[in-house]
């Protein structure tokens, strides 16, 4: 059997495997045909519950199940710590499991990584940048489900109020220097914000909006430093982009340069109406191993951006078509970093995520669908929007075959699916309707908090319900032992017998104790005491469209399967596999092909079907040689 000589895994983040091929049988996405053509497809490719971004990719790259990697959900809580304490599960000092580039290495392979999701900080000896969050310049250490981008988040300035945007007023402008065609030009003083900035920004940026006037009203749009012609750092016309604006900003950490753009989303004729958005401010250094590697990556097209603008689009900063262009970007910007590592840098193992998938479909899955969208011009402008995004994946993904070469095993996947969501299931008001759950009003604030007192199980992460057990918890107060067991077996029937008020349904399909869930790879000490999971219909109140679903969801035109396409030397050509296939399966997989140790921890099995000539085991051949002689 041929045998690949390097490893190329490139994970997507919640896409929709039937989606794709419909793209691909419509002529969309090049790339993926020819991979689908020359490959192998798993249409039945399960995934890991809960069906979440940290606990899946680690997964896949340990070859281990949750409950041993450790990792068990988008956040992890640490046994003897309370029970409202947890911290999100991007730090590989969480995961008790090795890693496949780890075990690369140990077989003498040079690894690369680029932006996989809980890789930071790194624990192999070759190049990584970012990891610490879903993108590069952005950083998810810090409890519950924030995060920090590098220097700043997006902004508007608008004249009318926005959310969360800054709301400028244009009056004449004046003592403008060396910029010609100024009847009637307008100006507005503009401050940028420094929202959850990982480094904190201690010299103000108070710059400048001059609107200028053709025969066809207002249309255009300069930010200036200064009002001189040599301090316009950017000029846009009604809906266009600016180039790329770079800055040095001075934070308490020192001199930091980030790049960023901006858009003149909006400007009316008589500049009534004007939006004004900038993209994040994207540190060009600062996440990359070895340090001095962010700097030499040369770029053009796109832009390190730690996050897309699901919220912006929610706010309505943006429409459909802008959030679509920063997709570009940021897909550009993996792509020409990509092209220039595998060229340039020694390497045998490369493996990346692109996380657009996710936050597109976070942003507008529902509007796509046909059960949870009854306008047609809706769906097809949003589905317009996909084709987009998964048109920029496949882009992507050519690119990086191309500079990868030959011999390469190729492997596309993903950590789960997404369904659109029609009523959302909030455990927790479930537990504390039944009295699991106790409440008090804060005499300070007047929020209504727990009462650590009188509770007796609490739900905590996605999928998750903990009693609140003595011993173990610091405000325990059930007893280890029968109670304990009256309580969970408690939290059971609530969970399985809890009807949605408004649908009559009940979301919850599966409630086990944390010792059965051993058989879905939850178990240990990182897991709740009871662990659950919800149906179609329903989404969760912190994952929406996916997260507390099951992996064999399906609902309206939406799959929560994984994606799993394998390419290249000793694999068949044109086959879709149909046996269940475990994305712990993926590196064994690889490991046996490409001849590297596997992983210490890891759980899954050879995909033996997908192979073109597996080599069986020799116990598997001596069993045949044995039975073939009896039949003689």
């Amino acid at each position: 059997m041929p045998r690949p000589r390097k490893l190329v895994l490139i994970g997507l983040d919640a896409p929709i495997p039937h989606r794709i091929l419909r793209l691909v049988e419509s002529g969309q996405l090049p790339t993926f045909a020819r991979l689908l053509a020359e490959g192998v497809y798993a249409e039945n490719c399960l995934v890991p519950h809960p069906t979440i971004t940290p606990p899946n990719w680690t997964s896949i790259v340990t070859g281990a199940w949750p409950g041993t990697h450790g990792i068990t959900c988008f956040n992890v809580h640490n046994p003897g710590d309370p029970l409202d304490k947890i911290h999100q599960g991007f730090s590989t000092d969480d995961c008790r499991a090795e890693y496949l580039w780890d075990a690369a290495e140990r077989g003498g392979k040079k690894p690369i990584v680029l932006n996989y999701p809980s890789s930071w900080p790194p624990t192999h000896n070759g190049i990584q940048i970012g990891g610490a969050g879903l993108s590069v310049n952005e950083w998810r250490f810090g409890s519950g489900f924030g995060h920090q981008v590098s220097i700043a988040e997006d902004q508007l300035f608008a004249t009318e109020e926005y959310p969360l945007a800054s709301v400028i007023e244009l009056e004449p402008a004046t003592g403008w220097e060396g910029i010609g065609g100024l009847d009637d030009a307008l100006e507005a003083p503009i401050s940028l914000q420094f929202r959850d900035a990982l480094h904190e920004v201690v010299d103000e940026k108070n710059w400048w909006l001059l609107v200028t006037k053709s025969r066809h009203g207002y249309e255009t749009a300069l930010v200036a430093k200064r009002k001189t012609a040599e301090g316009v750092i950017a000029r846009m016309r009604r809906g266009e982009w600016s180039e790329l604006i770079r800055e040095c900003f001075e934070t308490v950490d020192g001199l930091k340069e980030g790049v960023f753009r901006g858009k003149l989303i909006e400007l009316s004729d008589d500049a009534e109406q004007l939006r004004l958005y900038f993209t994040p401010i994207c540190q060009v250094d600062g996440w990359s191993r070895p340090p001095e590697i962010a700097r030499q990556i040369p770029w053009q097209e796109g832009m390190p951006i730690p996050h897309l603008p699901m919220q912006q689009l929610a706010l309505e900063w943006i429409d459909v078509d802008t959030f679509s262009e920063v997709v570009e970007w940021q897909n550009a910007w993996y792509a020409e970093c990509a092209e220039w590592l595998l060229s340039t840098k020694p390497w045998d193992c490369f493996f990346m995520h692109a996380h657009s998938p996710d936050w597109a479909y976070h942003a507008y899955l529902n509007e796509t669908d046909p059960i949870t969208c009854a306008d047609p011009k809706e769906r097809a402008r949003h589905q317009a929007a996909e084709a987009r995004f998964y048109a920029s994946l496949d882009a992507l993904i050519g690119r990086i075959l191309a500079a990868a070469g030959a011999d390469v095993l190729t492997v596309i996947t993903s950590d789960h699916g997404a369904v659109p969501v029609e009523a959302t299931f909030n455990a927790q008001r479930a537990l504390t309707d039944a009295g699991l759950t106790a409440v008090q009003e804060d005499p300070e604030t007047g929020d209504r908090v727990i009462d650590w007192t009188k509770t007796r199980a609490v739900c905590q992460r996605s999928v998750y319900v903990y009693v609140n057990l003595k011993g173990r918890d610091p405000d325990g107060i059930v007893a280890p032992g029968e109670e304990y067991e009256q309580v969970r077996d408690e939290v059971i029937r609530v969970l399985l017998d809890y009807e949605d008020p408004e649908t009559g349904q009940r979301p919850v399909r599966l409630a086990l104790r944390k010792e059965d869930a051993r058989m879905i790879g939850l178990h240990g000490d990182m897991v709740g005491d009871v662990i659950y999971g919800i149906g179609p219909r329903f989404g969760g109140a912190t994952g929406g469209c996916h997260g507390q679903q099951l992996s064999t969801v399906e609902h309206g035109d939406g799959s929560m399967r994984g994606l799993l396409i394998m390419h290249g030397p000793g694999i068949k050509a044109g086959q879709t596999l149909s046996r269940t296939v475990w994305l712990v399966d993926i590196v064994p997989t690889a490991c046996y092909l490409l001849g590297i140790p596997v992983p210490t921890q890891c759980e899954g099995a050879v995909i033996y079907q997908a192979l073109e000539q597996p080599d069986r085991p020799a116990r598997l051949q001596k069993q045949r040689r044995i039975r073939g002689t009896r039949r003689r």
